[in-house]
């Protein structure tokens, strides 16, 4: 499954394949990218703790139930215009501190 949601500054790429989840944000202005599931706010959203392994990880190889229920919540809360409005905040913070990947095609 994939879907895109797009935002104001921010297209979010959601996908889940097979075992595989993960969260790219890809910035409009600078087309800059980076895989964001392991952003405080939307491993909030999973209720992951700091903790677990896969805040630690941008991508995560998980059951394939888990990553069923997992995209059905990122297009939820990334569907929300208040949410992503405060996401959109975080990820500029965190693109300003550069670890952001160099531009690419959306």
């Amino acid at each position: 499954m994939k879907t895109i949601i797009k935002g104001r500054k921010y297209n979010f790429y959601v996908v889940s394949d097979g075992i595989e989840f993960y969260i790219k944000a890809l910035h409009r202005i600078s087309s800059r990218a980076s895989f964001i599931n392991n952003v405080n706010a939307i491993l909030s959203e999973f209720n992951i703790d700091i903790n677990d392994k896969k805040s630690a990880e941008s991508q995560w190889l998980i059951s394939e139930k888990l990553s069923g229920q997992f995209f059905k919540r990122a297009k939820s809360f990334l569907s929300d215009k208040n949410y992503r409005d405060y996401i959109e905040k975080r990820l500029d913070e965190d693109r300003e501190c550069g670890e952001w990947e160099n531009p690419q095609k959306s």
